[in-house]
């Protein structure tokens, strides 16, 4: 079974949807491998409208030679951003702790005028 193989014993109306079949089985494997980690059996299918979903899965039936599923990595920006210890605000960002907020002057915003911009087609 790959790609551009279907299985002898696909439906014909299924075979059209195989690479969409093909794709929805390898989501799954990736999602059983992040969640469970590698070396699990598991048995899928294919319902009559193209879906694949999962029928079981046998937990008791990994190798523990094989490693554990990895945690994702989550980036210190993320993590201090969620916990609310890196809050600083836009405007606190254009301010330098040296000179005082008042003598800033105010950010310039460009807005487009009206005659600026195209006539309409009508």
């Amino acid at each position: 079974m790959s790609r551009l193989s279907p299985p002898p014993d696909l439906p014909a109306h299924l075979r059209p949807a195989w690479l969409w079949i093909w794709l929805q089985h390898l989501v799954l494997l990736a999602w059983i491998r992040l969640t469970y980690g590698r070396g699990y059996l598991y048995c899928w299918a294919i319902t009559d409208t193209g879906r694949v979903e999962l029928l079981w899965i046998d937990l008791d039936s990994r190798n523990p030679a094989i490693a554990q599923p990895v945690e994702a990595p989550a980036s210190k920006r993320l993590a201090a951003a969620l916990s609310g210890d890196a809050f600083d605000p836009v405007f606190a960002q254009a301010l330098s702790p040296t000179i005082p907020a008042r003598i800033m002057p105010a950010p310039r915003i460009h807005r487009a005028r009206p005659a600026a911009l195209p006539l309409p087609d009508s």
